[in-house]
C-alpha cells in the first residue's frame, strides 16, 4: 500500500536504539536515560512554540502568539510531571550508575539554555563552556543575539502607544491591565498572562527539580562540576519578567 507508514514517518526504529546505559546491573539507568531524552524533545517544542509566539508579536499580531504560549506552557507542564517519574528511583540505584556520567549534567543542556535565553535571561557564561560542542556555543551565542520575548511584548506595547518613559515601561503595563476592553488590548492583555504562566511553571519545575536533586544526591556535588543542589537553589528567585510581576503591587 502506498503512503507512509507509523513507524517509518516517527522514526520508532531509529528512536528507540537510543537509549544506551553505561552500567550493566543498574535497572534504574533506562528510566534515567528515557526521561531526559523526553525532556529534550519537550524542550525543543517549548522553543519552537516561543520562538513563533516572539514573532508573532514583533509582527504586531499578539492574537496569533496566544495559542502558541498556550501550548508551550502545556508542555512545561508536562515536564513538572515527569519529574514525578524520575523521583521512582531511589537514591541507592542512582548512585549505582552516576559516577560514569561524568562530566556530564542536566546543566549542560544547550535547549534549556535556549529557553533561558528566549525568555530574556541569557548567559554568556552558558555559550563559552567548554563541556559544549562548538556547533552547541555557537546557538547559544545565536540565541542570546536575537530578540527576546520580553522585546517583542514591549514593541507590541509601542504599537498600542503606549511608550516607556524614561526606560521604565512598568506604566504601559499599568495601562493594559487597568483597561483591556477592545480585542487588541484583550490580546495583549491575555499574552501578559500567558508570559507570566510560562515564567510560573519554568519556577515551579526548578523549584521541584531542585526537590527531586537533593532526594537522590543530597548535597553532593553536581555530576557537571556545579554546585549541585545548592546551585538549584541559588536559580529560584529567577523570574524572565520581573515587571509583570511588579504590575500586581502597583495595580
Amino acid at each position: 500500500m502506498a503512503g507512509t507508514d507509523y513507524s517509518t514517518y516517527l522514526k520508532i526504529d531509529e528512536l528507540l536504539r537510543l537509549q544506551h546505559p553505561l552500567t550493566d546491573g543498574a535497572d534504574d539507568e533506562m528510566l534515567f536515560i528515557i526521561v531526559h531524552q523526553a525532556y529534550e524533545l519537550w524542550f525543543k517544542l517549548v522553543l519552537h512554540e516561543l520562538g513563533l509566539a516572539r514573532d508573532f508579536l514583533l509582527e504586531g499580531e499578539p492574537w496569533a502568539a496566544v495559542p502558541r504560549l498556550r501550548r508551550a506552557i502545556a508542555a512545561e507542564e508536562l515536564l513538572l510531571h515527569q519529574l514525578g517519574v524520575l523521583e521512582t528511583m531511589s537514591p541507592d540505584g542512582f548512585l549505582e550508575f552516576r559516577d560514569p556520567l561524568e562530566p556530564a549534567s542536566g546543566f549542560q543542556s544547550t535547549q534549556y539554555r535556549e529557553i533561558e535565553a528566549i525568555s530574556g535571561r541569557a548567559d554568556a557564561l552558558h555559550a563559552e563552556s567548554d563541556l559544549r560542542s562548538v556547533e552547541q556555543q555557537r546557538v547559544l551565542r545565536r540565541r542570546a543575539s536575537e530578540p527576546t520575548l520580553w522585546d517583542s511584548l514591549c514593541a507590541t506595547l509601542r504599537l498600542l502607544g503606549l511608550e516607556a518613559v524614561d526606560g521604565d515601561v512598568l506604566e504601559g503595563f499599568l495601562a493594559i491591565y487597568r483597561d483591556h476592553a477592545g480585542a487588541w488590548r484583550a490580546s495583549v492583555h491575555e499574552v501578559c498572562e500567558l508570559f507570566v504562566d510560562h515564567d510560573e511553571a519554568i519556577a515551579r519545575w526548578r523549584y521541584h527539580h531542585s526537590l527531586m536533586a537533593a532526594r537522590e544526591i543530597g548535597r553532593r556535588q553536581g555530576t557537571g562540576g556545579s554546585l549541585g543542589v545548592a546551585y538549584l537553589d541559588a536559580t529560584l528567585g529567577d523570574r524572565f519578567f520581573p515587571v509583570l510581576w511588579e504590575v500586581r503591587s502597583a495595580l
